[in-house]
């Protein structure tokens, strides 16, 4: 559905969806129009604990964020002579509402509504074990139940799936509270379905005011982002009780241990795979897709041989970061994983740091820079995943 006027005065353009729903392959739409800047998650991506803290009614974090978010968006811009679009799906979960009126007016804002399938997102955020509340990571993007801020919440006994289903929902509810609270703003609703038909994509164009490229007819339908990571296991399988204990019981001391047994076990038995390992420049030349392939892959295997749980749980995450750790420890992606180990390995994330070159140097050394660069994949949005062929 169309709504809002079609407005040549629309500067910028942003997305309300719940992640795995077809924004990044949105952006890739956006970036076929002429004279705009296509970006998933720009950096600061406007998460972790400032959204967090802004969902319990504690906005000072966030809006200690806005001017740099403001600054890299005029930046990337050129200070307006390009229209800037960004699908990034922290913007519901927080800075969307600081935006409006106190840093852009409401009528030079365009905002995408996409939906999905309420049982196909939450089968997808599932499948890549991304269930809300339930680790620092899911906590780093997503929703958590019984946040100040949530306009419904889970039962207390709700499945994995259930808890996927209500962010889903929750993300939707806050879409239709937005243009109640802003609605001066020009919105396109749409579903995925819809994205996948060019007619329907030129109309959106349309409404905002884009001139399309010759080249978006060939990528309307394109998979992006298909997370082929994780393997896609039928829903039952995901919804089994587990086997075994859950490696998140264990104490400290017995976690660690179990921990380093796991790493010291894939570098053994999987020492074939991880040397096939390629750097994935569509994430900045990071090693950590195929990393986690190899522990989804050996997600079953570990559980069996060491008698613990996996499956949606903290550990199965640091083992993840620790594997990755070890095989390349200046990996890009590294840089925003604070890791502590006292009382226990512990990782925390920070998405909302910006990096000068003199110190993406220190960082990644002068050598991996220099391939990123040569690459031509310095300073590109390291989120947005290319199409699949």
């Amino acid at each position: 559905m169309l709504q809002g006027k079609s407005l040549m005065s629309i500067k910028y353009i942003f997305c309300i969806n719940s992640g795995r729903s077809g924004s990044d392959y949105l952006t890739e739409l956006l970036s076929h129009a002429e004279n705009t800047i296509s970006i998933h998650e720009g950096v600061p991506i406007m998460n972790g604990y400032p959204m967090q803290q802004f969902n319990h009614s504690d906005d000072r974090e966030l809006q200690k964020l806005m001017s740099l978010k403001m600054r890299e968006i005029h930046k990337k811009s050129k200070n307006g002579r390009k229209i800037y679009c960004e699908t990034n799906h922290s913007f519901i979960k927080g800075w969307g509402y600081l935006l409006p009126d106190k840093y852009i007016s409401q009528e030079e804002i365009g905002v995408i509504i996409l939906r999905r399938d309420v049982d196909r997102t939450a089968y997808s955020l599932l499948r890549v074990r991304d269930v809300p509340g339930t680790s620092e990571w899911t906590k780093t993007w997503l929703l958590t139940p019984n946040a100040e801020r949530n306009l419904s919440n889970p039962s207390e006994n709700s499945s994995f799936y259930d808890l996927c289903k209500w962010y889903v929902q929750e993300t939707y509810l806050r879409a239709e509270e937005y243009k109640k609270m802003f609605p001066r703003i020009t919105y396109v609703e749409c579903d995925l379905e819809q994205l996948n038909k060019y007619d329907f994509v030129l109309k959106m164009f349309s409404s905002f005011g884009l001139v399309p490229m010759y080249t978006l007819q060939n990528l309307v339908g394109r998979v992006v982002n298909a997370r082929n990571e994780w393997p896609k296991l039928p829903l039952e399988e995901l919804l089994v009780d587990p086997k075994y204990p859950s490696a998140d019981t264990l104490e400290n001391k017995e976690r660690n241990t179990l921990i380093s047994q796991m790493v010291n076990y894939l570098q053994e038995k999987k020492a074939d795979k991880i040397a096939q390992i390629e750097p994935d420049d569509a994430m900045g030349g990071s090693f950590v897709n195929g990393i986690t392939r190899i522990v989804a892959d050996s997600e079953q295997e570990l559980e069996e041989v060491f008698k613990y749980s996996l499956m949606f749980t903290e550990t199965e995450g640091i083992l993840i970061w620790e594997l990755l750790r070890t095989i390349n420890p200046k990996d890009i992606i590294l840089i925003c994983c604070q890791r502590s180990s006292n009382p226990t390995i512990r990782y925390t994330y920070d998405f909302n740091k910006t990096f000068s070159l003199g110190s993406m140097v220190q960082k990644l050394g002068l050598l991996q820079v220099i391939r990123m660069i040569a690459k031509g994949i310095w300073k590109k949005d390291y989120t947005h995943r290319k199409t699949a062929s």
